[in-house]
């Protein structure tokens, strides 16, 4: 046997076991493959388990669970943080329309120019007023104009933009009223309160409202939610 035949008995040999080597890798492809599918059809027959009883009795627990979470802090927010009211009456126009819908803060202490929800705790119930002085501050009211601590009120704070907002009605004459004898320190503990449409507000200067505890005081205009396209959050 020359060498010529020697290689291509070589040849041929390493072509046979290429091509056993090809088949045994297909026979393992295709197995690999089987088992793949075998595996998927095991997983799809899992994710097919019927629904049961028991599964429905599990859902409704954990939608319970969760409204029932919900429902908790919205009620705690409620009773400790905010809270709505309605605005009733005209004492706060133009900054407060009747009939539109705020959130107040629980969270507060009072300060000056703060629109306020009081508690009245007489036939008035719950109003809304602004915070004109604090306790130890003196007001005075002298020709129709509002004075505290020797100083023109500054109603600049309720300016919106360009537009001194209340200034149609909180610049007219504001009427004294009986109950107290002007110029009057509000005792510490206190606030003085008056609506922007001091015309025909009834706060401070009354004695429905008098001088009103802090406590009674029970938070600070935060929002304007209705109407919506009178939207406005108060950043005084």
């Amino acid at each position: 046997m020359n060498e010529t035949e020697e290689i291509k008995e070589t040849a041929e040999v390493t072509e046979e076991i290429s091509a056993e080597t090809e088949v045994i890798g297909t026979e393992t492809a295709v197995q690999s493959a089987d088992e793949e599918k075998e595996e998927k059809k095991d997983g799809n027959t899992e994710e097919k388990k019927p629904y049961t009883l028991r599964s429905f009795i599990n859902d409704v627990c954990d939608i319970a669970e969760t409204l029932f979470i919900f429902l908790l802090v919205f009620y705690l927010a409620k009773a400790f943080i905010f809270d709505q009211a309605v605005v009733d009456g005209t004492s706060m126009v133009p900054t407060l329309e009747d009939g539109q819908k705020l959130i107040y803060s629980k969270i507060y202490t009072p300060q000056d120019n703060d629109i306020v929800i009081v508690d009245t705790s007489n036939d008035l119930g719950l109003i809304v007023k602004r915070v004109v002085a604090t306790g130890g501050q003196t007001v005075d009211i002298r020709d129709g104009i509002v004075y505290v601590d020797g100083e023109q009120l500054d109603e600049q704070v309720y300016e919106e933009g360009d537009t001194l907002t209340a200034s149609h009605f909180v610049n007219t004459l504001t009427p004294p009223r009986d109950v107290h004898q002007y110029p009057v320190t509000v005792p510490e503990g206190y606030v003085f309160v008056m609506g922007d449409n001091r015309g025909i507000s009834e706060d401070s200067r009354g004695a429905k409202v008098g001088f009103v505890p802090e406590e009674k005081v029970i938070g600070k205009v935060v929002l304007r939610y209705s109407p919506f396209k009178e939207f406005k959050i108060f950043n005084y």
